[in-house]
């Protein structure tokens, strides 16, 4: 059986190529109904429409080019039941002046559901 925490990285690993084939629907598939994403820089979004519309929006962006989030590290709690993820991101854009390239770390909170893990929130912050 695969371990709770390998299961949140294969989750990660299919929402990045959800973002990477510009599928919204199926990057907010993993989301809890009331998921919090508080973006780099910008707002947070409330609920999983809130985030399917930006996803959107942004992938009809034709310089936007994806974002990827690789985990460092998963802990799942004591009661198997909420999980919490840190790693990096990173988002690229292509723009008349060249690649653009954005980064951060980021942290996400995890729960368990009849449906499996879902994402209850994520938190991206800027950096290097």
């Amino acid at each position: 059986m695969t371990s709770p925490a390998d299961q949140i990285r294969t989750l990660r690993a299919q929402s990045n190529a959800a973002i990477a084939a510009r599928d919204a629907d199926g990057v907010t598939a993993l989301m809890s109904d009331t998921v919090s994403v508080a973006v780099a820089g910008g707002p947070v979004l409330r609920g999983r429409e809130a985030n399917r519309a930006a996803f959107a929006e942004q992938m009809a962006d034709p310089a936007f080019r994806g974002y990827v989030r690789t985990p460092a590290t998963i802990e799942v709690a004591a009661d198997g039941r909420h999980a919490s993820e840190q790693g990096r991101w990173e988002g690229r854009w292509q723009t008349r002046a060249g690649p653009l390239v954005q980064r951060g770390a980021y942290e996400a909170t995890w729960e368990l559901t009849p449906l499996g893990w879902r994402l209850a929130a994520e938190q991206y912050r800027p950096g290097t």
